[in-house]
């Protein structure tokens, strides 16, 4: 890898002319707002590719190399994992955005999917949340000498989580502990 890592060319044209100088790390950092061990970080990921080096061995940066953190960014923000940003980013660096674009709509549709999942599941919470909360105002106070507040228990049991969490996330919470799921 370091004959390929060396023979990087950083910033260059057709013509084979450097179209601006290199940036070192420390500029690509402060003008990208990553971390230099960021991106060191992306580039054992996969996410950049391996940095050209100057002669004393300090990485090597392109502005192309600045345009794929600001995509690694938002991608980022939009919620995508490193692996689809990764798949992303090589898609467009190996073939071109054209090619690209159709795994970018994949992802992206995905995501929403995804999103929506979530958006439901809070606003389950949500309503339940205030469901206890209407049913907590109209109740006195009571000191029942439990030991423990019992002011979410109406009148039968404590609140399970059957009550707030969707059948499926049951299950995926009882096989990440090792048992099975309650029954609802």
């Amino acid at each position: 890898m370091g004959a390929a890592v060396a023979s990087r060319s950083v910033a260059s044209r057709a013509d084979g002319r450097s179209s601006s100088p290199p940036l070192t790390i420390g500029d690509v950092a402060r003008r990208s707002g990553f971390s230099i061990r960021a991106l060191r970080f992306y580039e054992r990921r996969g996410l950049l590719p391996a940095s050209g080096r100057s002669p004393g061995g300090y990485r090597l940066y392109s502005e192309a190399d600045l345009g794929r953190l600001e995509f690694i960014g938002q991608a980022k923000t939009l919620g995508l994992t490193l692996d689809q940003i990764r798949e992303l980013v090589v898609a467009a660096r190996e073939r071109s955005c054209r090619m690209a674009r159709p795994l970018l709509l994949r992802v992206l549709d995905e995501r929403i999917t995804q999103a929506s999942r979530q958006i439901q599941m809070l606003r389950r919470v949500r309503d339940t949340l205030q469901r206890r909360r209407r049913a907590l105002v109209r109740r006195p106070p009571t000191d029942h000498g439990l030991g423990y507040c019992a002011c979410f228990t109406d009148g039968r049991a404590l609140i399970r989580a059957s009550e707030i969490l969707p059948k499926r996330q049951r299950l995926i919470e009882a096989a990440r502990a090792g048992g099975s799921a309650p029954s609802p």
